[in-house]
């Protein structure tokens, strides 16, 4: 595959131009920089492989043609290449297929990436084939879900929140230990009466109030994990 890439990148240069046999270039200065990498945020919610688009930034020094491969890590090492070529049109963009029940959730990296550039100099055409360090981020989070129960006794109401997480590598929602907030609503805005770290799924909350008030939880996402707010409930 890497043979046919370069052979398609070295095609370009001989069709802008006439040139005699191509050459290796290592002490060359490098013609083709790429500047930065990025993709979208991806959440997962079943189990299908997902796909996200990375996107490429560069500048060319010089260049009649050039391909680069950039390789994907997850949480378990490589696990997908995006691959941009001068040919294509949007040049600096790709769509891949991820599957996060083998490579986790997360942060991922993009980079290094393998760059093949062809130029000619005035009298022979250069080949480069290096490595270019620049790397990005981006994040594969579980989609979470809230869901809040109450119940009163007296002037004390007592709020009960479940918490589940969608993880691939489980093949399903497990149980999922956030910050969770307690919130009443009052004035129009919601207020947060207490932060409490769920324990196997579970956070409980008590509050004292005579009159009947609107109560939901909520927590903010993380690197692997997306945030969520249950249904309101008025007890």
């Amino acid at each position: 595959m890497k043979f046919l890439k370069r052979a398609l990148v070295s095609s370009i240069a001989a069709l802008a131009l006439a040139v005699g046999p191509a050459v290796s270039a290592e002490a060359a200065s490098t013609s083709f920089d790429v500047t930065k990498l990025s993709a979208s945020n991806v959440v997962v919610s079943n189990s299908s492989p997902v796909k996200t688009y990375t996107t490429m930034s560069y500048k060319i020094k010089k260049s009649d043609g050039w391909m680069v491969d950039t390789s994907i890590y997850g949480r378990h090492g490589e696990t997908a290449e995006a691959s941009f070529y001068s040919t294509f049109s949007p040049d600096n963009k790709d769509r891949v297929t991820l599957y996060p029940d083998e490579s986790g959730l997360g942060r991922y990296t993009l980079g290094p990436s393998e760059v093949e550039s062809d130029y000619y100099n005035g009298y022979k055409t250069v080949w480069e084939d290096f490595t270019d360090y620049t790397k990005g981020y981006f994040y594969v989070r579980g989609k979470t879900y809230a869901s809040l129960s109450s119940k009163r006794s007296g002037s004390t109401v007592t709020l009960t929140s479940s918490t589940k997480v969608y993880h691939p590598e489980h093949y399903g929602k497990i149980k999922y230990n956030p910050k969770v907030k307690f919130q009443v609503k009052s004035g129009g805005k919601w207020k947060t009466l207490k932060t409490v770290t769920a324990k196997k799924g579970k956070a409980v909350y008590k509050v004292k109030s005579k009159s009947k008030k609107t109560y939901r939880v909520t927590f903010g996402q993380v690197s692997w994990a997306t945030g969520a707010t249950s249904k309101s409930v008025k007890r």
